[in-house]
């Protein structure tokens, strides 16, 4: 059991990481997949008042099943995932070397207002143009970061889908926190592995990228960060159904 590769990613990451560039793809595809599916059977089983409940301000569209939840777990969380991981790729590569005091605030900033310009498009038709120029920037700016990286950017992204091992054992836990009718352990579980995921995250990207903590786990909030303000941006000009950014903000 100790080589069985889930195992290996939740007790052992950092040396399973620092592997990523010499394995294979089937076990972090087949986690991802199996992490997608057991999210949507989880979120077509639950009731919609549950999640209501147990997560402020999130919502399941209403009318919607198993099927629905899969394809949108599976197309819109890969797409989400290639650009987060590219995100990620560009922060770690520029935050891996010089002063970290004097590159943070460049990085922070840049993430800062991507940020700013996904919430000023909302509702707004002369901010539109801006929007689009916006989101058109980001694709190519993340396009040219995994390009950059191209080497090594595989296996950051092998390591990305691995951490669905993590998903799946939150998914287990989320399930049984269902069958116990508890709001409040649902979130706790979730918050939990939110975490957890964070954490994992870092160590990904010191093991692929050779730097300190302290940088990856910089790199990896304003990855997550980017990849946040992409989805909103993609709501509010209109490119995503309002059904489809609920199920991705579940994710």
């Amino acid at each position: 059991m100790k080589d069985f590769f889930p195992l290996k990613v939740i007790f052992e990451p950092a040396r399973t990481f620092a592997g990523m560039a010499t394995a294979g793809w089937a076990w972090p595809i087949s986690l991802y997949a199996l992490s997608m599916a057991a999210a949507a059977a989880l979120l077509a089983a639950l009731p919609p008042h549950f999640i209501a409940g147990a997560l402020e301000g999130a919502a399941l569209p209403p009318g919607r099943g198993f099927f629905f939840y899969l394809t949108v777990s599976l197309a819109g969380g890969g797409i989400l995932t290639l650009f987060s991981c590219a995100l990620l790729a560009a922060a770690a590569r520029f935050l891996s070397s010089g002063r970290l005091a004097l590159r943070l605030p460049l990085a922070a900033a840049a993430a800062g207002s991507f940020g700013i310009l996904s919430a000023a498009v909302q509702g707004s038709a002369a901010m539109r143009p801006a929007g689009l120029a916006g989101a058109a920037a980001a694709a190519a700016f993340a396009a040219w970061a995994a390009w950059r990286d191209r080497a090594i950017f595989p296996a950051l992204l092998k390591a990305l889908l691995a951490l669905s091992a993590l998903s799946l054992a939150g998914d287990l836990a989320g399930a049984l926190a269902a069958l116990a009718a508890s709001e409040r352990a649902y979130a706790g579980v979730q918050y939990f592995f939110a975490i957890v995921s964070l954490l994992w995250l870092a160590k990904a990207v010191a093991a692929v990228y050779s730097t300190g903590g302290a940088r990856a786990m910089t790199a990896a909030v304003l990855a997550l960060l980017g990849g946040m303000a992409a989805l909103f941006l993609a709501f509010n000009l209109g490119l995503l159904p309002q059904d489809v950014f609920q199920v991705l903000l579940l994710l």
